[in-house]
């Protein structure tokens, strides 16, 4: 009776784990929303850290391209060679969101890209490892108000971005 319900659980788990590995990430498609027509906002500089970055800020408000759920510019701030710092500044607000570090890439092409993005959706995805610890892979979030970011799915590379899938 013991051998069955070992059998039973290990068919559950199987079942279970291939559901899981099935399950297709979400794409960018899948979370509309309109884009900010308006003039973009000063970056609004608040801390030390901040306003010692205030170039890369105020060129990337001068850019004003807005390139995240409709509002936002990323920008993404280097802290190593294989790690950036992304953060998004509101183009309504000039409020500047900051966010975890991705890091750890190992495979990639030369048109890699740490951080993925559409203008017209809420969908954001970071490549790597958050806060150098986890899963090396696709990690998809929804922006939602305020900036605040929703886990959606993460997809483990194991830190190979030549070989992944590509996002959609």
């Amino acid at each position: 009776m013991n051998s069955l319900r070992f059998v039973a659980t290990a068919i559950a788990l199987a079942c279970l784990t291939l559901s899981a590995r099935a399950e297709a990430p979400p794409k960018f498609a899948d979370y509309p929303v309109r884009v900010y027509a308006g003039k973009i906002a000063i970056p609004r500089l608040v801390t030390p850290d901040l306003r010692a970055r205030r170039e890369t800020f105020l060129a990337a408000a001068d850019d004003g391209k807005i390139d995240a759920a409709g509002r936002y510019i990323v920008v993404k701030l280097p802290c190593g060679s294989t790690c950036v710092a992304p953060t998004l500044l509101d183009a309504r607000t000039g409020k500047i969101i900051e966010l975890f570090t991705v890091s750890g890439w190992h495979e990639v092409s030369d048109d890699f890209d740490p951080v993925v993005s559409r203008a017209n959706s809420r969908m954001i995805v970071f490549r790597g490892a958050r806060n150098e610890a986890g899963i090396v892979g696709n990690h998809f979030y929804l922006i939602e108000g305020r900036g605040r970011l929703k886990h959606l799915h993460t997809q483990d590379t194991q830190a190979n971005f030549e070989t992944s899938p590509k996002i959609k």
